[in-house]
């Protein structure tokens, strides 16, 4: 009897076959003397349509909503049914004794083997492959240590209970709000609220009313002749909006014979490393350094993760390792990285243990933070695209293993005609981790040093001015910003229980669909992109005009996004989420 291995992809079974012998090629798999290795192409069974349970229901009508079957069926993707046919028979051949799920390793790809399993009627047992990595090393460990398929039923349900929602609120929702309004209108559970946070933006821009204000920057020096600007300010203010009265306050310290150093506050600031990336963290920095799209990112990653083998797992959302991961692998990553010329002078010759910032089991859900893998990158062979894409993941992977940055921090008070500037002085001591990046890609601070100060020295006032300025409205989002306000829903609400909810949900949307959520908004003609920023359309705004609060709200949709958690930890029962969604979507399409 043979094991019969099904991956998501080709070239994830072509990995897999390279790491367990010589395999004769077959039409839509390959096959060896213990092996049978054959992939999906992603999905290959769907849920099915309205139409398909009941032909009327072709037609769009209010009287057929609620539209939710009692028992959901699925059906083949037509374009890929000969790859499914494959499946099917390999599946059910007598030769094939034990299946292997070899998936993607996470909720998606769950759920596109657990289809194809039920679709083909085959009840032979499973056992999961998961891979974080595609490396040979990582696919032979992976390889022996396979785990019982039961095991991952919740995370099962809880993919399969995420698709059936979207079904029946995006089916319902778009039928319903199409037909009382005679224009195609797409409605979903997460696509909807996100772009309720764009529109909500671009109208409080929109409605934002300039004011003029003015800051009072005075020049002070000391009798060595340094000197050293300071910005007025009064409590917690340091602006006017009275032009006259910051005349006032330009005369009475302009009219003083002299100032005095009224506090000096000197301290040792040290700046921690940055955390290990996230998908959403990567797709933030690399939109904010080279303006690419969340997609763009993705699709990048995915390819140094299959093709090239050069970084993990990329659809992760933890910025943590295991103490496994830590223990056994970190020194081989290093080595691989060493003999790269773009980073040998870098690694560290004996680098200390990673502690417990970086490494916590307890914070690693599916997959661990992104980090490279024990190949030697060879970013001659990238494209610029991929090479700044492992660029950014590699040194965020170093700056983990060097000290923190220290600077040393003079904070000043200075009065003149009894009126107070503020003044900031900042120099680096120790560079520590930001060696890694030299002067490229960490933000430049507007701090400079300042003059030796102590309290009670007396200085000369050389200039006052005011300083005209306008307040800005916020800035609209870019596919960075607005990636972090879907991780970090939870600020934007008031009600304490709602904000740690969200903040436990991880926000709306999840690492692996927030990419996909901005291209179908885009596709739909609901935003647009100019240059970096994110600009709803006309018809984005008729339908967050149209459609219930409910439909549009975060809270809601990270309750949603909590109770999949909840399912996949074991804790809920899908059904009984599931029943939730449809009691809303019926008061929904009343």
């Amino acid at each position: 009897m043979k094991t019969l291995i099904v991956a998501e992809k080709p070239s994830v079974a072509r990995d897999v076959a390279a790491v367990l012998g010589r395999f004769t090629k077959k039409d839509g798999w390959l096959e060896n003397g213990q092996y049978v290795v054959s992939w999906a192409l992603g999905h290959l069974v769907e849920l099915a349509e309205p139409e398909d349970y009941d032909k009327s229901l072709k037609k769009w009508s209010l009287d057929t909503l609620p539209i939710i079957p009692q028992r959901f069926r699925i059906r083949p993707v037509e374009k890929t049914r000969k790859q499914l046919d494959i499946l099917k028979r390999l599946l059910n051949s007598p030769e094939i004794g034990l299946v292997v799920n070899a998936c993607d390793a996470g909720r998606e790809g769950e759920l596109i083997f657990r289809r194809v399993y039920a679709w083909c009627g085959c009840k032979k047992p499973v056992k999961r492959l998961w891979l974080s990595e595609a490396t040979p090393a990582a696919v032979r460990k992976a390889l022996s240590e396979l785990r019982d398929g039961r095991y991952f039923d919740d995370l099962a349900a809880a993919a399969e209970a995420r698709s059936q929602a979207d079904w029946i609120v995006g089916m319902n929702a778009t039928r319903a709000f199409t037909v009382r309004h005679g224009e195609l209108l797409s409605v979903g559970r997460v696509q909807t609220p996100t772009l309720a946070l764009i529109v909500a933006r671009e109208r409080e821009i929109r409605e934002f009313v300039p004011q003029t204000y003015w800051e009072i920057w005075a020049i002070f020096q000391k009798t060595s002749g340094e000197t050293y600007a300071g910005k007025w300010f009064k409590g917690d203010s340091d602006r006017l909006f009275d032009f006259k009265e910051a005349e006032a306050v330009v005369a009475r310290a302009a009219g003083a014979d002299a100032g005095r150093v009224v506090r000096v506050e000197n301290k040792r600031v040290r700046e921690l490393p940055p955390m290990l990336f996230n998908l959403n963290d990567l797709q933030k920095e690399a939109n904010r350094r080279f303006g690419f799209t969340a997609q763009h990112v993705l699709d990048v990653a995915q390819a140094l993760y299959e093709k090239h083998k050069l970084l993990t797992y990329p659809r992760t959302d933890s910025r943590h390792l295991t103490w496994a991961i830590a223990r056994d692998t970190l020194a081989s990553r290093l080595a691989a990285m060493a003999a790269a010329p773009e980073y040998a002078g870098l690694v560290p010759r004996d680098p200390a243990p990673l502690g417990k910032r970086y490494v916590d089991d307890a914070r690693v859900t599916d997959h661990h933070a992104i980090i490279p893998t024990a190949i030697a990158p060879n970013l001659a062979a990238l494209d610029q695209d991929a090479r700044r894409i492992y660029d950014l993941v590699a040194r965020r992977f170093l700056v983990a293993f060097y000290p923190e940055a220290v600077y040393a921090e003079t904070l000043a008070v200075t009065e003149a005609g009894g009126e107070t500037f503020f003044s900031k002085g900042r120099v680096e001591l120790e560079p520590g981790w930001r060696m890694v990046y030299g002067r490229e890609g960490v933000a430049e601070s507007d701090d400079h040093a300042l003059p030796s100060l102590v309290e009670g020295e007396p200085v000369s006032v050389e200039d006052v001015k005011p300083l005209e300025k306008r307040t800005k409205p916020p800035a609209r989002f870019t596919e960075a910003t607005l990636l972090a306000a879907m991780e970090n829903a939870g600020r934007l609400v008031d009600d304490k229980d709602m904000a740690d909810t969200l903040k436990s949900a991880g926000g709306i949307g999840t690492p692996a669909t927030r990419a996909s959520i901005i291209e179908t908004l885009i596709r739909r003609a609901y935003i647009q992109r100019e240059s970096k920023s994110l600009v709803p359309t006309g018809k984005g705004e008729r339908l967050i005009d149209l459609v219930p609060e409910a439909v549009k709200s975060v809270e809601l949709t990270a309750r949603w996004e909590q109770g999949l958690m909840e399912i996949e930890r074991g804790r809920m029962n899908a059904g009984q989420w599931l029943n939730g969604i449809k009691e809303f979507t019926k008061e929904l399409v009343r």
